[in-house]
């Protein structure tokens, strides 16, 4: 998986010219046929840094929470904004990093996440840890000044791999407290100052944000690192790196120079049994997983819009070789974690045993001291090589000058051919351990390539002994669950099934039983017949009477067909239904009564007949009257729950106004805040120009920086004013309101005053009026709307109705009785009692309605009491600040608290700014 790199081009600041870049879609160059950088993403000057962080850093992060490493490496040019980009400016304008952690922690704190039934997850832990290299130092910006040592050395173990020793590590309670901690280490970083610039321009900043979470069946957990790296500016991937280390030192560039070398190693060889070194620095060292290791690893490059075309053609060839790099991400479960602290360990053990390793990697710092110290010796060797020539020469010289004394010297002559063997054995010594050296490095590096094929190898099983296993546990599990099924529903069957078995073996005993005794008492009864039908054939042949009197055959035929139909248990339809002249008697019967009753009801109604008619036509008009009372009753309750709804409707939008309007005012208040702060940092800088520019002519450039000034201050005095008169507007809204709220409370209660007057005139005393007018007091908790007046007036037309009903009632001397005669099927009492249920419910779900609305006026009460009290101490506190800012600007620029300019006043001189 290569590494992908995205691009965001900063906004032009004051007086930096116009924008020399050329883009072509995802492509752009410094110039007109320059080198063309291909990006994945880029991100245009309008682009803020939400944008990038939802477009390329959101992936990231739930890769991150899946269990991957992943790495974000934010570089380009000094004064391109990669500080910008990673820390931002404040809470509205978040950087990268507070982005990182709001998100992972809203995302850990949401139940889509946290309760997924496919996957459990729990116990996440979130941890983080920031160094600093600059120079080869590596600083802990998380350490307190002074609580430790000042800079830290790297190790290296079989469990971490390369880090930083006693690094300190930060459990992370929410975002807050890891922005804060994030906050504070970037406070921390070197801010010292070299011939060759600011600190920052050389230093890496890298952040560790870890996350520990038990997921699934794993007996440990998850252990997963979203680094966040700013590299040192790349403006010198121009220059030679030999000229660097000369005109600045070994070690200010050199995290730099190693940087390009190991992305060029990496990116001319992409297969994974590469063999590179990274111990060209301390941030190659520190960047060994996230550069073609185990990392998922993206990259963002902040352009300037005004760039040296030479320096930005070297960053496009940087930036290429870098999109060229391959990293083998996994996810790091235990067993994965495990597995590589296996090969870490035996890689060490490995060093140790061929003898390069594992002496500190403070005392062998990397492998370019190594070469450094080889040239040196090389150099030393050619001199005294030179220096040995020149003897000869010497030697040879004496020779010839001193011929004669060949003899006499034999034995110097001996001792220099003796150093000389010495000399030849020493060098044949020196390449044999060359070339021995040389072949246990070779056996290292093939070593090392067999153990990572077969770590690839393994890891490659590893994987897929995790998907079939995960797919032997699902399948598991599935049989498991339909086997339960299956068990649950054969235990049902068995229980049903016995209990079927019982009943049904219950009711054939009975049954058995039954038939026995019936076949008995059969038996038993023809016997008795039998027997019978023999004494009456004895009593006849002694008698000698008639036979057909008396018969015996018959008497026993009867009761042979009694007992074959009490056997079978049937019965005929006519022993049950009764004779035709039993209904005819009963039928004449109620015929008769009928009509003595309609009899009677004739003769009545000739007797009152006149009367009937009269109170059958108030009657009717009384009805008619009802009907409309209802009908116009569900007209206006119709209207009303027409209204009511306009009402929700309105109040609804009424509320979504409202918050949109308080969104209003609080991003107003945050561009005025932000606005009078650029304006005060505008004051400070022109200050700053003036008391640099102050040995110059002052002349008419004073008027003029007076006046500039004076504008500036009047439009932070409008600002202020804005916002003051925003919030005396609001004061003014809520008074308003509440006074209009009093007003219709003091109307609502003149009219129920009214009312009990107009119900006690008409002697309504069986109505409930409700608590007395002296009882009710004007609190927050009883306003209620004006909707009470329109359901009290249609209650007392109702009352109204009814008394007119009873009246009539007592007037012509109606009963109860009696009004069973006026209608058929239809009693007054009914109706009334359905008529005062139906007004009973009315009044309870008006009642309801009305309590609903009263508390929603209750709750925005308390809210635009909230809103003044917020509004009143932003007025006490924040004003006072603000007019002590202006008197301290006034006084700083020799103004006095009016306004006007204070002559032999000192000139206010700001320092350096950093």
């Amino acid at each position: 998986m290569n590494i992908e790199v995205v691009g965001r081009i900063r906004p032009s600041i004051r007086a930096e010219g116009p924008e020399s870049l050329v883009i072509q879609g995802q492509s752009i160059a410094a110039k007109t046929g320059g080198l063309f950088a291909r990006l994945t993403n880029l991100h245009r000057k309008d682009s803020g840094t939400y944008d990038v962080y939802k477009n390329s850093v959101d992936d990231l992060l739930d890769l991150h929470m899946a269990g991957f490493n992943v790495c974000l490496l934010v570089m380009g040019e000094s004064e391109s904004g990669k500080t910008y980009t990673i820390q931002g400016e404040s809470t509205h304008n978040a950087g990268l990093v507070p982005l990182i952690l709001d998100y992972l922690f809203t995302k850990l704190a949401g139940e889509q996440y946290m309760k997924d039934t496919r996957v459990r997850r729990q116990n996440p832990r979130v941890s983080m840890s920031m160094v600093e290299v600059y120079n080869e130092l590596v600083k802990d910006l998380l350490q307190v000044p002074g609580g430790g040592g000042a800079y830290l050395d790297l190790h290296e173990t079989a469990e971490k791999g390369v880090h930083v020793k006693n690094c300190s590590k930060s459990f992370l309670r929410d975002a807050t407290d890891g922005k804060t901690q994030f906050r504070q280490g970037m406070a921390r970083k070197t801010e010292a100052s070299t011939d060759f610039g600011p600190a920052a321009r050389h230093a890496a900043t890298i952040i560790h944000i870890d996350l520990e979470m038990l997921v699934g069946e794993n007996p440990k957990p998850n252990l997963s690192r979203f680094t966040v790296v700013e590299l040192p500016g790349l403006e010198k991937l121009n220059e030679d790196a030999a000229i660097l280390r000369q005109r600045e030192g070994p070690t200010l560039s050199k995290a730099l120079i190693g940087l390009n070398s190991l992305v060029t190693l990496l990116a001319g060889n992409p297969y994974a049994d590469r063999v590179i070194s990274y111990s060209d620095s301390k941030l190659t060292q520190l960047l060994r997983e996230e550069l073609g290791g185990n990392c998922k690893t993206r990259a963002l490059l902040n352009i300037k819009p005004q760039s040296d075309p030479n320096t930005f053609s070297a960053i496009v060839q940087f930036t290429t070789k870098l999109s060229q790099v391959k990293n083998f991400p996994i996810i790091n479960d235990s067993y994965a974690q495990e597995l590589i602290t296996q090969y870490r360990a035996r890689i060490i053990d490995l060093r140790q045993q061929s003898g390069v390793g594992p002496a500190p990697m403070a005392q062998i710092s990397n492998l370019n001291d190594v070469k450094e110290t080889i040239r040196q010796l090389e150099v030393e060797n050619l001199k005294l090589k030179d220096e040995n020539e020149r003897l000869k020469t010497r030697l040879d010289g004496m020779q010839n000058k001193f011929g004669s004394m060949a003899h006499t010297k034999t034995d110097l002559s001996q001792q220099l051919l003796m150093t000389e063997e010495e000399k030849l054995k020493v060098s044949q010594s020196l390449v044999e351990m060359q070339i021995e050296n040389n072949k246990i490095r070779e056996e290292a590096e093939a070593t090392k390539f067999e153990l990572t094929n077969k770590i690839l190898m393994l890891t490659n099983n590893l994987m897929e002994a995790e998907n079939d296993r995960d797919k032997h546990h699902k399948s598991a599990r599935n049989a498991r669950e339909k086997l339960q099924e299956m068990e649950k529903e054969r235990k049902d069957l068995a229980d049903e099934y016995v209990v079927l078995k019982t009943n049904y073996l219950a009711l054939v005993r009975e049954h058995e039983k039954e038939t026995k005794r019936n076949d008995e008492l059969s038996i038993e009864l023809l016997n008795l017949v039998n027997a019978k039908a023999a004494l009456m054939k004895q009593i006849h042949a002694l008698s000698d009477s008639d036979p057909g009197v008396g018969d015996p055959e018959a008497e026993v035929s009867r009761v042979k067909a009694f007992v074959i139909k009490n056997s079978t248990g049937k019965v005929k339809a006519d022993e049950i239904l009764g004779s035709q002249t039993d209904r005819s008697q009963v039928e004449n019967t109620l015929f008769n009564n009928k009509r003595r009753y309609e009899r009677d009801m004739e003769r009545m109604k000739k007797e009152h007949g006149d009367d009937r008619q009269k109170l059958e036509a108030k009657m009717n008009a009384v009805q008619k009257e009802l009907q409309e009372s209802r009908n116009l009753a569900r007209e206006r309750q119709r209207r009303l729950a027409e209204l009511n709804a306009a009402l929700i409707v309105a109040r609804g939008e009424k509320e979504q106004l409202e918050l949109q309007l308080n969104r209003l005012q609080h991003k107003v208040k945050d561009l005025g805040e932000d606005y009078r702060g650029r304006l005060i940092k505008y004051v400070e800088d022109i200050a700053e120009f003036v008391d640099k520019n102050n040995a110059g002519p002052e002349g008419r450039n004073s008027g003029r920086m007076r006046e500039y000034v004076e504008n500036m201050h009047k439009d932070i005095s409008r600002s202020h004013k804005e916002r003051e008169e925003q919030l005396s507007l609001a004061a003014q809204q809520y008074r308003e309101s509440k006074r209009t709220l009093l007003h219709k409370y003091e109307e609502l209660l003149i009219h129920y005053r009214n009312l009990r007057l107009q119900c006690e005139e008409r002697g309504l005393d069986d109505i409930d009026m409700g608590p007395d007018e002296t009882e009710l007091k004007l609190s927050d908790s009883e306003i209620n709307s004006s909707n009470l007046r329109e359901i009290t007036r249609l209650k007392g037309e109702v009352n109204r109705l009814r008394q007119t009903l009873e009246n009539y009632k007592n007037k012509y001397g109606v009963s109860e009785e009696d009004d069973i005669r006026m209608k058929p099927g239809e009693k007054p009492a009914e109706t009334w009692a359905a008529l005062r249920k139906q007004l009973r419910e009315y009044t309870l779900n008006t009642q309801k309605d009305l309590e609903e609305e009263r508390a929603k006026l209750m709750s925005e009460n308390i809210v635009l009491k909230e809103q003044l009290k917020e509004s009143q101490d932003y007025i006490d506190h924040h004003l006072v600040r603000y007019k002590q800012e202006i008197v301290k600007l006034r006084k700083m620029l020799g103004y006095d608290t009016d306004g006007s300019p204070v002559l032999g006043a000192p000139t206010y001189r700001k320092g350096r700014r950093k």
